[in-house]
């Protein structure tokens, strides 16, 4: 989630689902066979609340490798013990693979011992395929994002998910569970609809009841899920959104935030941003534009009805849905407001039955200390 280009969630509306209180992984429905796809059965897969275990296998920074002790079975042991009981792992291709797509052997090791230690402290895995070398949320890969305009680039996706999946594929399915791509964003839905399908139909040939984590277009918002077409009679997919609403309030002074010079007073619950003449600063038109209709009024009915737009599109299909990103940027924004925006969101999860999983877990949006994963204010508050 961190350096995400903020212009377009703004007007949007930034939705992150997360998973607490929740039972993602059951669906409503009982699914049936059809000649596409072999999917005879839903295989249990329950998610309440989480961890993303960020800047390990993916998003080191420029320059840096991984480091194969950033994350020990210590960190494991201290998210079961704070009372979560599933971890979302983010890998990276360039982190994974070499160029020609043969494995690199540390990071190949580490995605091992995830699902090692998982295992042995009782938490459910997702393995989240965040970032691919033709594609980056943020279009942070130092080049254009060429995913949805060269079809090369989509064998190679397709390629790499063939590779995890011969990889992951005996681990149990009720224990761990794929991610096909985070936060994708492109002009027309129907590119990342019909990349679905293709992905889809790959893993399903092997695997045909492995739960499959899909999220909709434009930073998995939940203003974007009626765009969203799923495989059709599968039941062992599980939908997921984002949520960082309000964003001058989740990003305040964020320093890849498009409204990183705002320094004037924020407030939540009310009006968010207090001094209204930072937007005659803006000289983009429709950035200020996009800035005015994030803001304004803000409170925990508000959140919930944008939503209830992913999970009434959840609903209608009769699949789970769960919350793979939320958080608050903490380094600015005071712990009173904080404070008071995890706990209206995490009511708004469990008033629908909404599993969350939170970014991040001892970096740029931590719940507990890097060195000593003390817990902080927000540990308890995510974890019940």
């Amino acid at each position: 989630m961190n350096n995400k280009f903020l212009g377009l969630i703004l007007g949007a509306g930034v939705a992150a689902m997360t998973s607490c209180g929740g039972n993602a992984g059951q669906s409503a429905t009982e699914p049936t066979a059809d000649s596409t796809n072999t999917v005879d059965s839903v295989k249990e897969f329950i998610l309440n609340r989480g961890v993303n275990l960020d800047h390990w296998l993916s998003q080191r920074g420029v320059g840096e490798d991984i480091d194969p002790n950033y994350i020990t079975k210590k960190d494991f042991e201290t998210i079961k013990k704070l009372g979560f009981d599933f971890v979302r792992v983010p890998i990276e291709e360039q982190l994974m693979y070499n160029t020609d797509l043969t494995r690199r052997k540390i990071g190949f090791d580490l995605l091992d011992s995830a699902v090692k230690w998982s295992d042995e402290t009782g938490l459910k895995m997702i393995c989240d395929l965040h970032i691919i070398r033709s594609f980056h949320f943020n279009s942070e890969n130092g080049e254009a994002n060429t995913l949805f305009e060269k079809e090369e680039a989509q064998d190679n996706y397709v390629k790499v998910w063939l590779d995890i999946q011969d990889f992951l594929k005996n681990t149990p399915e009720d224990k761990v569970a794929y991610e096909l791509l985070n936060e994708v964003t492109t002009p027309d839905p129907e590119n990342w609809n019909k990349l679905i399908a293709k992905v889809h139909k790959a893993i399903r040939a092997n695997e045909p009841t492995r739960k499959i984590i899909i999220g909709s277009n434009h930073w998995q918002i939940p203003n974007t899920f009626p765009d969203l077409k799923v495989p059709e009679n599968d039941k062992n997919l599980i939908l997921s959104f984002h949520y960082y609403n309000p964003n001058v309030i989740t990003h305040y002074r964020a320093p890849w935030a498009s409204f990183k010079n705002y320094s004037g007073k924020i407030q939540y619950p009310g009006d968010v941003l207090v001094d209204k003449d930072f937007y005659a600063t803006v000289a983009d038109e429709n950035e200020r534009e996009n800035l005015k209709g994030m803001c304004g009024e803000w409170n925990a009915e508000r959140m919930e009805k944008e939503i209830l737009i992913a999970k009434n599109v959840a609903d209608s299909l009769g699949l789970p849905l769960f919350c793979g990103e939320f958080g608050v940027y903490p380094y600015h924004v005071s712990p009173e407001i904080r404070i008071k925006w995890y706990e209206d969101i995490m009511e708004v999860f469990r008033k629908n039955n909404i599993s969350c999983c939170h970014w991040g877990w001892k970096n740029d949006f931590p719940c507990v200390d890097e060195k000593t994963l003390e817990p902080n204010a927000i540990a308890p508050i995510i974890a019940k």
